[in-house]
């Protein structure tokens, strides 16, 4: 109902089930446009525990800066378990003194 589709790749593990997602590809931008907004977040699959999510792919660069952002939490983290550093970030509070 969208337009025309030029390609569909279903993503599969290795016993050849679904990994519940899949890339189309449309003959125009326009299609995949009017598809994503009005199937994103529109219905929730059986045996799912969220909506379906229709988007445009990531592109390599959004994957580097998801990479990045993914590596700079777990630093803030690591840093914010060590003893030292622990009070600046809120993990050894003192709590209220009476």
């Amino acid at each position: 109902p969208y337009g025309q589709i030029e390609e569909c790749r279903i993503l599969r593990g290795p016993d050849g089930l679904s990994r519940g997602c899949a890339f189309v590809t449309f003959t125009a931008r326009q299609m995949a446009q009017s598809a994503i907004k009005s199937m994103h977040q529109s219905q929730t699959m059986e045996g799912c525990s969220s909506p379906i999510v229709v988007k445009f792919a990531d592109t390599q660069k959004d994957k580097e800066q998801k990479r990045l952002a993914q590596q700079l939490q777990q630093q803030m983290q690591q840093l914010c378990a060590s003893s030292m550093w622990g009070n600046l970030c809120g993990i050894n509070s003192i709590g209220p003194h009476y």
